[in-house]
């Protein structure tokens, strides 16, 4: 299995700065936004990367910034800089979170205003459900958050370094931060931790769009379980229920996905056979399963007959990025049991 991305789990201290003058600019046709100093320069903290591309706080080029004539934004409060609010699962899960880490530590409801960096600044989005609920586990709420519609001066900002960025690195305390979630949802998870050894197939048949898909996931579902696996659609339950049968299953498998992010807020000790349906394998995958103590096992879609669709009467959910055909759904889902040694 090609493996993409850097697989950097390092222990060192993060650094959170504190900003007496930053230049906030908010996303562009050809910009991604970011905090920057008086010199419009990157506040290194602030900076975000996927791989190696940086991803937020880009360095500026040809932006026709007055620093001298930005309106100055008042207010009794410090900010706290979180990054960008991601709406879809997978990515604010393991972005939209990184900045957190620091509220472990300070008193609840920190008198702060949290300056958020997105192309989506509608304040709808911190009402979506998934993300009001994490939010709330750090006594956050949708009246907390804050972000500009143009460039402007903002006076003391604590910035804190992302724990996580995709594909290159992730922190123990991004782990101790998303098992906050996990127990602050879902009650003491180490006592449910691992009680039910029947595997569990997590699918997607019944996901109504994201990234990637299965056109006939219905026939591995039927192949698994006649071996005794049993079949889950984590989005049919709310999120609080979903850590809480992840955390009870110690033998857990399905295509990868957002769901397998999901392990993050649970306690670890997992067994997990993925199969990727792509050509490559983020390196995510493997720096969660570091993080958590889990086991994790990847095999190539394309080594168990999986193809890209090429049949579009066959896919009535079009709302997906990629759909696949299983060719074999019984060797798909033998695949799936013997890499977990099952």
């Amino acid at each position: 299995m090609q493996i993409t991305g850097q697989t950097q789990t390092e222990n060192k201290l993060l650094e959170m700065a504190f900003v007496p003058d930053a230049i906030y600019v908010p996303p562009g046709k050809n910009h991604p936004g970011g905090l920057f100093d008086n010199n419009l320069k990157p506040i290194p903290q602030a900076v975000s990367r996927r791989d190696r591309q940086i991803w937020l706080s880009k360095p500026l080029a040809n932006q026709d910034i007055d620093v001298g004539r930005l309106p100055q934004i008042q207010s009794d409060k410090p900010y706290f800089f979180i990054g960008d609010v991601k709406d879809h699962f997978g990515h604010f899960l393991l972005e939209s979170t990184s900045r957190l880490w620091p509220l472990l530590y300070l008193p609840p409801a920190f008198a702060g205003r949290y300056l958020y960096c997105s192309k989506n600044r509608s304040p709808a989005v911190l009402e979506k459900p998934f993300i009001k609920e994490i939010f709330a586990c750090f006594s956050l709420s949708p009246q907390d958050f804050v972000a500009y519609q143009q460039p402007c001066r903002i006076k003391n900002v604590f910035v804190a370094a992302p724990a996580f960025e995709i594909r290159l690195q992730g922190r123990p305390i991004f782990r101790q931060s998303m098992q906050h979630v996990g127990n602050t949802l879902a009650g003491n998870l180490s006592e449910i931790n691992n009680t039910n050894l029947t595997p569990v197939y997590l699918s997607k048949s019944k996901l109504v769009g994201g990234v990637s898909r299965i056109i006939n996931e219905v026939a591995i579902e039927e192949s698994l379980r006649q071996k005794g696996v049993d079949i889950w659609h984590p989005e049919t339950v709310g999120l609080a229920e979903q850590v809480r049968e992840l955390s009870r299953r110690k033998y857990i498998m399905g295509s990868v996905g957002s769901a397998f992010h999901t392990l993050l807020c649970c306690p670890g000790g997992k067994i997990i056979s993925g199969i990727n349906l792509g050509e490559k394998l983020y390196s995510s995958y493997i720096i969660i399963d570091e993080l958590c103590g889990n086991v994790g096992k990847y095999e190539s879609g394309e080594n168990v007959g999986i193809s890209l669709s090429t049949d579009a009467g066959l896919d009535k959910k079009s709302s997906f990025i990629n759909t696949f055909y299983a060719a074999n759904p019984g060797r798909f889902a033998d695949t799936l049991l013997r890499n977990m040694g099952l």
